[in-house]
């Protein structure tokens, strides 16, 4: 019995180092994993909000504006409008809005969410801001999904999420937007973070044209 019992330890010995190994590496990958997410990982780029008037990008060939809006608060909805090219207090079944914010949450002003409305969106996928065309139709109204509530359905998902690190991208996407005017906006979305590394603070660039 007692050879039996020794040729088991001599198999089991191997399988144990192995097996403390191969726990060592985990443990280490895992240590390696959180020091990057939570420690070493530069923050993403953040804007703080805009006060006043959108301004001008220097560095684009075509003439484009740029402007954070802060959309921090989970209940309350911020409002923008291109013409004027400053955030403006409003109230959704108003026309002097042309696109609505809540965190990542964005609205036009037609569809569900104002019936007395012509907003909409396009999305025109990963091309240029700079060389993007506004189409003349195919525009998208808000509608109300089941489980998001109130949405346009062609800007729901202008970011990417990262379920490891917890942190909103754009997608690089182009959209067109149109207004209550009748106007089409041409816009992309450069960052979700404010100044000081908290998120809502939604930066976006555009340009105006009309079709």
């Amino acid at each position: 019995m007692s050879a039996v019992n020794a040729s088991k330890r001599s198999l089991l010995k191997p399988f144990g180092i192995g097996l403390a190994g191969t726990l060592v590496v985990l443990v280490l990958m895992a240590s390696a994993w959180m020091l990057w997410v939570f420690v070493l990982q530069p923050p993403p780029t953040g804007f703080a909000p805009t006060t006043g008037e959108a301004s001008g990008i220097s560095d684009q060939q075509t003439p484009a504006l740029q402007f954070t809006i802060d959309a921090r608060s989970r209940q309350d909805w911020v409002y923008f409008s291109f013409e004027k090219g400053i955030a403006v207090p409003t109230s959704q079944d108003a026309p002097d809005w042309d696109l609505g914010f809540r965190r990542n949450d964005l609205l036009t002003n037609g569809g569900e969410t104002n019936p007395l409305g012509i907003g909409g969106a396009v999305d025109l996928g990963d091309v240029p801001l700079a060389e993007a065309v506004a189409p003349s139709n195919d525009f998208l109204l808000d509608a109300t999904h089941e489980e998001r509530g109130l949405e346009n359905p062609a800007l729901h998902k202008w970011y990417k999420y990262n379920w490891t690190t917890h942190i909103v991208t754009s997608k690089n996407h182009t959209y067109a937007l149109r207004t209550p005017a009748g106007d089409v906006v041409l816009l992309t979305f450069v960052s979700y973070y404010c100044e000081d590394g908290s998120s809502g603070c939604v930066t976006f660039q555009y340009r105006r044209t009309v079709v």
